[in-house]
């Protein structure tokens, strides 16, 4: 059982937080590393006011709730995708031994990849445990629990049953004439492969962006922080950028023999972050004018479509791997962070926009893999 712990160890575990090691750095710095210290409030304070908030307001118990059941989708997502891999057909010789067993092994993997909700969890029960708020503390732990033994079950469901789903592949539905659009294909990826991670994205920006600016005052209306923890969830799109890019490199290469302009090759790669932006746009749509001013709506919107064109543009200078894409994006935060303190936003958003153009223009036939 050693070896198959191993075997489950670098099959399932390992590959799954390499390859969201950039979405559990950008939570680490949202819940740990932003939290400063404001009337003698530290991050103890923050996590214990968080806390209290979740289990006393039911609308934000239900989007914990809500957001907990799309990292255990996730997971689900991965390793079903995983075992249907031909490269790890050799999985499906789990379905051999004890059913119980195996059963274990696979509870012990989906508790590993919940790691990062298990300790969360826990300062959940001890804050509500010092608060006196029993009851909500008893559902997160059953519902904790459902997530786990149901997304094991199911995993024992798929490797006991290999031929009963077969997915459809991901390039057949691609090219069904030469008219589709460029773009409507990474839509259709999102929406087939990717809508977790884009309705995760899509929930911080919006919300971060509505809650932030309803709570402004006509009297005391300052923009600073909003700016920046709405840039946070807009650089959140670096992690479905990544992916996007991956899959272009790998099952879209042919689009570079096709005999289209440079300029309609980008127009292509603006139409798509545009469609990408639409939550926020409408979003902000609805905040303007009663909460936004127009000159402020229109720069957040400039600002978010500026960064995923660039986002966009850096992975044609090179393939970087993902954590060192993580470390252009945390640069590119601090370089916002300067502009929101020097007001010089709109100059950035002109920047970004001139050097995503120039970049892409000047790498995108030299680019090689």
């Amino acid at each position: 059982m050693s070896i198959t712990r191993t075997i489950l160890m670098k099959s399932f575990v390992k590959p799954f937080y390499r390859q969201h090691a950039g979405l559990f750095v950008f939570l680490f710095i949202l819940m740990f590393g932003a939290v400063g210290r404001v009337d003698r409030a530290g991050l103890l304070d923050y996590h214990l006011s968080l806390v209290q908030g979740m289990l006393k307001n039911p609308f934000l118990f239900l989007l914990v709730l809500f957001l907990w059941f799309l990292y255990a989708q996730k997971s689900v997502q991965f390793i079903v995708s995983t075992l249907r891999r031909p490269d790890f057909s050799f999985l499906q010789i789990l379905s051999l031994p004890d059913g119980k067993n195996i059963f274990g092994l696979l509870l012990w993997v989906q508790f590993l990849l919940f790691v990062p909700i298990v300790i969360y969890i826990l300062i959940i029960c001890i804050a509500g445990t010092y608060l006196h708020l029993y009851l909500p503390c008893l559902i997160v732990l059953a519902y904790f629990l459902a997530l786990w033994f149901v997304s094991s079950r199911w995993y024992l469901f798929v490797i006991q049953n290999p031929g009963r789903f077969s997915p459809a592949g991901i390039g057949k539905s691609y090219i069904k004439s030469r008219q589709t659009p460029y773009w409507s294909l990474f839509v259709r990826y999102i929406g087939k492969d990717k809508k977790l991670l884009f309705s995760g994205i899509k929930l911080y920006s919006c919300c971060v962006l509505y809650l932030m600016v309803i709570n402004q005052t006509k009297v005391d209306y300052d923009l600073s922080m909003i700016t920046l923890f709405f840039s946070l969830g807009i650089l959140g799109h670096g992690l479905l950028i990544h992916q996007l890019r991956g899959l272009e490199e790998t099952r879209l290469t042919f689009y570079r023999t096709v005999p289209v302009t440079l300029f309609n090759r980008f127009i292509q790669y603006s139409l798509l972050y545009l469609i990408l932006l639409l939550p926020e746009i409408i979003t902000i749509a609805f905040l303007t004018p009663g909460w936004l001013h127009y000159k402020d709506a229109v720069l957040f919107i400039l600002l978010s479509y500026s960064l995923l064109l660039f986002l966009n543009s850096l992975l044609f200078i090179q393939f970087f791997r993902m954590n060192e894409y993580l470390k252009f994006i945390l640069c590119l935060f601090l370089i916002i962070y300067i502009s929101v303190l020097t007001v010089t936003i709109p100059w950035l958003c002109i920047l970004l926009f001139l050097c995503s153009a120039a970049i892409f223009y000047r790498r995108y036939y030299r680019f090689e893999r």
